[in-house]
């Protein structure tokens, strides 16, 4: 069931733990503080006791925290008592991005980008585009080179956040200048 969740979502926190261990029932209650926060980001959060699947990601301390994005693991190393730090390390830019490849995003989560970045290429398409994924590889071509000018570039396949900005073709690319939109007219 684990291994189908890693597969599937783009952002999965994984907390490791075992029975019977009072401190991880302590930092189990303090990661659910911090669940919904974790949601408007995109990651979900989920908890798991299997001693084996636990060895086959290198864990041998119990409680542990995992980050799976797009199924590359990232195992947390700071203090999982503290929640706040645990958050933080989750939806650090650093740890989120991952090479050669443009962020999925969801609605609020380019609401809170548009509102931090001056310049954001956004690259709105639908699940079902058969030119899509040829689309990507290219713009994921580019984006490295987007970044050295200050560009940041994610994508969204959720058809509200394409009404809210009035896109009405999809796949579309749209770039933001200080949050206004300029619809790229050009052949994608």
């Amino acid at each position: 069931m684990l291994e189908s969740m890693v597969e599937e979502t783009q952002y999965l926190a994984v907390y490791f733990y075992k029975l019977n261990c009072q401190i991880c029932d302590a930092i189990l209650e303090g990661l659910e503080k911090i669940d919904d926060e974790c949601d408007v980001f995109g990651i979900h959060m989920v908890k798991i006791q299997d001693p084996q699947l636990a060895k086959r990601y290198s864990i041998k301390t119990f409680p542990a925290l995992v980050y799976f994005r797009n199924g590359n693991p990232l195992l947390f190393e700071g203090d999982l008592q503290n929640e706040d730090s645990v958050l933080e390390w989750l939806i650090d830019d650093d740890n989120r991005e991952l090479a050669d490849e443009i962020e999925e995003v969801n609605t609020r989560m380019l609401e809170r980008l548009l509102d931090e970045s001056l310049l954001l290429a956004v690259f709105f398409y639908d699940e079902d585009c058969p030119d899509c994924e040829e689309i990507l590889e290219e713009l994921e071509m580019i984006d490295g080179e987007a970044d050295l000018f200050g560009i940041d570039m994610v994508k969204i396949s959720e058809p509200e956040a394409a009404s809210r900005y009035n896109i009405v073709n999809s796949p579309s690319l749209v770039y933001f200048r200080k949050r206004v939109p300029l619809l790229y007219d050009g052949d994608l």
